[in-house]
C-alpha cells in the first residue's frame, strides 16, 4: 500500500504542472468577491459579541490575503511564463500561502482570549473564514493547500490543547475533525481537476490522431484524385469531401452543395445521362451509380471526372434516403485517350498514305516506264526501217519518260526532307521581279499557244532576302498545276506585288476548279482533288509548296470553284536587305 500510495503522490505533485500551475493563479482571487462580503456579514453579525481586535484582525487579514492572491494573478497574466517555469511559480504560490497562513496563526496565538463565553462564536467564524473557498481554490497545488491550512491549524490547536479544560480539548478536537473533513474536501477537488485534466489530455491525444488520420486520408484522397460526397435525401445539400477546389478546380473549397449547384456545374451534353444513372441507382435498377461527365471550372473550362456511389440507406418502402460515393479526376486519362484516338487516327492516314503513295508512284512510273520500254524495243529491232525523225522522236520519248520519273523521285525526296526537318532555308539576295519573269517566259516556250500566261508585275522592289531555289519551286509547281488543269487556249494570270511588307504572289486559271470538300486537304500529301480525272500527278506538289512558304515565313490560301478555276495566293514577308558599305 505504501509504495501505490507513494506513486500516486509523486504522479499528483508532477502530473499536468504546468496546466495546474496555470489553473492555480487563474482561480486565484475569482472567489474574494465572495469572501469579503460573507467576511463582512459575519462581522456585523458578531460584532459586540467577540473582541474587537480579533474581528479587526480577522477582516484586516481577510483583505491581506484577497490583495496577496490578486497581486499573485496580476503578476501571473503580466509575465505570462511557460511551462518550463512552472514548479519556480507554484513555488512563489506556496511561499505567499505559507505567509498568509503564518500570519493568521500567529495572529489567532496572539488574540485568542483566556476566559470568556464567546468561545463557542470564535470556533465557527475561524473555521467558516479558513473553509471559504479553499478547496476550490487551492485544487491545483497540493503544497501551496499545505502552505496555507498547516500554519493556520497547528497554532490553534496547539494553544486549545495547551490551555486544557473540557472544552478546549473537545475544540481542539473538534477543528482536528474540521481538518479532516476540509482534507478530504481538497482530495476530492484535487482528484477531480487531475481526472478532468487526463481526460482532456485524452481527448486531445485522440482529437490529435483524428485529424492525423484526416489528413493521411486528404494526402490520399489528394494523390489519387479521389473526392468524397455523401448526399442524404433527408437534407438540402449534398456534403463534398476531398480538395474538391484542387482537383476539380471548382474555385473556392466548399463543404456542401445543393443538387442543383451540382447540377449546374455538370456539362450540358452529359447532365441527361447523369441522372439517367443516378435514377437507375436510387430505384435499384442498378447496384452502383456509374457516370463520366464533365464538371465547370471557375474560369469557365471543362474537366472530366468520373463519379461512382451506392444507395447506403433505404425506408421501408425502399426509397433511398442516403447516397455517398467518390469521383476521381480523370481528365487527363481523357485527354491521353484523346491523344491516343488521335494518334491512330494519324497512324491510319498515314498507312492510307502508304497505301496511296504506292499505288499513285506504281501507276506514275508504269507509264513512262512503258512507254520507255516500247521506245527501247523499237530502236532495238526496227533501227534500220526507222527513219532519222522517227528515231529523233523515239529518244525523245525515253528522255521525257526519264525525266519526269527522276522529276517525281525529287519531289518525294525533298517531302521526305521538309518532314523531317532536313529541309533549310537558304537565304539570300533574289531579284523577284526577274525571277518571275523568267519563270513565266520558260512557261510561255513550253506551252507554245496552248494557253495565255499573262504577268502582271507590280512589285516595286529591287532586291529581296529569299531563298531562290525554293522560290523558284513555288512558281513552278503552282504555274504547272495551272496549265495543267486548264482547258487548251485559256489565260493563266501570273501577279506579283507588294502588301504591307510582304511579298503576294498569286496564280489564278480557268481551269477545273477544286471541289469544296478537297479543298481543306489539298496540302496534304498524295492527296488529289477528285475531278482530275486521268490527268498525270502524285499530289505531292502542293504539299511541297506549302512547306517551302511555311519555311520562308509566309503562307498559302486558295479560292476556288468547280468548273470556274482556282487562285493561289502566296504571301512571304519580306526581310530587309543589307545595304553594302557606304551606300544610303
Amino acid at each position: 500500500m505504501t509504495a501505490p500510495r507513494a506513486s500516486i503522490g509523486a504522479l499528483s505533485s508532477a502530473e499536468f504542472l504546468p496546466q495546474r500551475v496555470s489553473l492555480l493563479y487563474r482561480l486565484s482571487g475569482n472567489d474574494v468577491p465572495a469572501i469579503l462580503l460573507t467576511s463582512a456579514i459575519a462581522a456585523f453579525a458578531l460584532w459586540g459579541y467577540i473582541s474587537d481586535k480579533l474581528l479587526a484582525a480577522w477582516l484586516i487579514w481577510l483583505v491581506l490575503a484577497s490583495l496577496v492572491r490578486f497581486v499573485l494573478k496580476r503578476a501571473y497574466r503580466l509575465r505570462q511564463p511557460g511551462p518550463e517555469a512552472a514548479a519556480r511559480w507554484e513555488g512563489f504560490f506556496c511561499l505567499a500561502s505559507a505567509f498568509v497562513g503564518t500570519a493568521w496563526g500567529v495572529t489567532v496565538m496572539l488574540l485568542y482570549p483566556e476566559h470568556g463565553q464567546f468561545h463557542e462564536i470564535l470556533l465557527p467564524f475561524l473555521i467558516g473564514s479558513v473553509a471559504m473557498g479553499l478547496p476550490p481554490a487551492l485544487a491545483p497545488s497540493p503544497k501551496s493547500f499545505a502552505c496555507l491550512i498547516v500554519p493556520i491549524f497547528t497554532p490553534l490547536i496547539g494553544l486549545l490543547f495547551t490551555q486544557g479544560g473540557a472544552f478546549n480539548t473537545s475544540a481542539g478536537i473538534l477543528i482536528l475533525v474540521f481538518s479532516a473533513v476540509l482534507l478530504a474536501l481538497y482530495l476530492s477537488s484535487n482528484r477531480a481537476l487531475i481526472e478532468t485534466l487526463r481526460f482532456g489530455r485524452e481527448n486531445e491525444r485522440l482529437l490529435e490522431q483524428v485529424k492525423e488520420a484526416k489528413d493521411r486520408l486528404d494526402l490520399a484522397l489528394q494523390a489519387a484524385n479521389i473526392l468524397i460526397w455523401d448526399w442524404d435525401a433527408r437534407r438540402t445539400n449534398v456534403f463534398l469531401g476531398g480538395n474538391w477546389a484542387i482537383i476539380l478546380r471548382v474555385g473556392k473549397e466548399t463543404s456542401a452543395l445543393n443538387l442543383d449547384e451540382l447540377a449546374q456545374m455538370v456539362h450540358p451534353d452529359d447532365l441527361p445521362k447523369v441522372k439517367q444513372a443516378l435514377d437507375n441507382c436510387l430505384n435499384g435498377g442498378e447496384s452502383e451509380y456509374v457516370a463520366e461527365h464533365r464538371v465547370k471550372t471557375l474560369a469557365g473550362g471543362w474537366v472530366w471526372s468520373l463519379s461512382r456511389g451506392r444507395v447506403v440507406e433505404r425506408d421501408a418502402g425502399g426509397r433511398a434516403l442516403r447516397v455517398t460515393g467518390v469521383n476521381v479526376d480523370i481528365d487527363d486519362r481523357k485527354r491521353a485517350e484523346v491523344e491516343l484516338l488521335a494518334a491512330v487516327q494519324r497512324e491510319k492516314e498515314l498507312s492510307e498514305m502508304k497505301s496511296k503513295f504506292v499505288s499513285t508512284a506504281s501507276h506514275e512510273f508504269r507509264t513512262p516506264l512503258a512507254t520507255m520500254l516500247s521506245s527501247a524495243e523499237l530502236l532495238e529491232h526496227y533501227s534500220e526501217s526507222l527513219s532519222p525523225a522517227e528515231k529523233a522522236n523515239l529518244l525523245q520519248t525515253i528522255q521525257g519518260g526519264a525525266k519526269r520519273m527522276s522529276e517525281m523521285i525529287d519531289d518525294v525526296l525533298t517531302l521526305g526532307r521538309a518532314e523531317s526537318g532536313v529541309l533549310k532555308l537558304n537565304l539570300g539576295p533574289a531579284n523577284l521581279r526577274e525571277l518571275c519573269s523568267t519563270v513565266v517566259s520558260e512557261f510561255r516556250i513550253a506551252q507554245g499557244k496552248q494557253h495565255v500566261i499573262t504577268l502582271d508585275d507590280r512589285f516595286d522592289r529591287p532586291d529581296v532576302i529569299m531563298d531562290e531555289r525554293l522560290l523558284r519551286h513555288i512558281l513552278n509547281n503552282l504555274l504547272s498545276n495551272a496549265v495543267k488543269y486548264s482547258p487548251p487556249g485559256s489565260e493563266v494570270t501570273f501577279s506579283v506585288s507588294r502588301r504591307n511588307e510582304q511579298a503576294a504572289i498569286e496564280i489564278q486559271d480557268r481551269g477545273i476548279g477544286i471541289p469544296l470538300e478537297d479543298q481543306p486537304r489539298m496540302f496534304e500529301s498524295f492527296h488529289r482533288a477528285s475531278n482530275v480525272e486521268n490527268r498525270p500527278g502524285t499530289g505531292l506538289g502542293l504539299a511541297i509548296v506549302k512547306k517551302a512558304v511555311e519555311l520562308h515565313g509566309g503562307e498559302i490560301s486558295l479560292t476556288s470553284a468547280v468548273g470556274s478555276g482556282t487562285r493561289f495566293t502566296v504571301m512571304i514577308p519580306l526581310r530587309p536587305v543589307k545595304q553594302p558599305a557606304g551606300v544610303s
